[in-house]
């Protein structure tokens, strides 16, 4: 597997975040930190349950499931969270955060200025990450789901996963890269002259290049 230390063409490059350029899921890690520091929510852990079990039931029962059963989760566990409270609470989250991957790292560096970041973490929680990882040096654009308050919570007002990453303006680029850990951005992945596939195991490697056969692998680390 390559040590994805190659030069990436030249033209617009197109990144997934969350174990691509960082490692782990900051998403749910957000989720659980806040949780953990709450935890009075837990009292709402049978609609925290539901929304799991709704974000997880396949697709083709119920379309809109992900945003759902991800919406009920947010809910539950921000329920009376205020504006400041949020804010405070994503910075604190960041701080216990590892970082960049040394490649991700060198790519943004060098190359950031051609970089699209889309995530299905908040846009916020992006943002956030990549600021305090490199102060100043922030990617061309940052993509992710947008959040917003109802009903005393916060939820995903447009969850940016999947297909819903193939925005207007993502699709109107002619990208000459596309890099993700994940089957679900195969989308996003098929829209690069070349697609990498951060860490993957074998059986991810192979059910992707089934569907991708010029996918190329890529060892990132810390």
């Amino acid at each position: 597997m390559s040590r994805g230390n190659e030069v990436p063409p030249k033209g617009w490059i197109l990144a997934d975040f969350d174990d691509t350029l960082a490692p782990d899921d900051s998403h749910a890690g957000l989720l659980r930190f806040i949780l953990c520091r709450r935890l009075w929510p837990l009292l709402l852990l049978p609609v925290i349950a539901l929304g799991g079990l709704v974000y997880l039931l396949p697709s083709r029962l119920l379309p809109s499931q992900r945003r759902l059963g991800i919406s009920l989760i947010w809910w539950a566990i921000t329920l009376g969270l205020s504006p400041l409270g949020w804010r405070t609470l994503v910075r604190a989250y960041c701080r216990t955060r590892p970082g960049l991957y040394r490649e991700a790292r060198t790519l943004l560096l060098e190359e950031g200025k051609r970089c699209w970041v889309i995530s299905a973490s908040p846009r916020a929680l992006v943002r956030a990450q990549l600021h305090r990882q490199l102060p100043g040096r922030l990617p061309h654009r940052i993509l992710g789901s947008r959040m917003h308050y109802r009903l005393g919570g916060l939820l995903p007002c447009f969850y940016c996963h999947g297909q819903h990453k193939l925005l207007p303006e993502i699709l109107a680029l002619k990208p000459s890269l596309a890099l993700s850990d994940s089957p679900h951005d195969l989308p996003l992945l098929a829209l690069g002259e070349q697609a990498w596939l951060i860490n993957p195991n074998p059986a991810r490697l192979q059910k992707i290049q089934a569907r991708l056969p010029r996918i190329l692998p890529k060892r990132w680390s810390l």
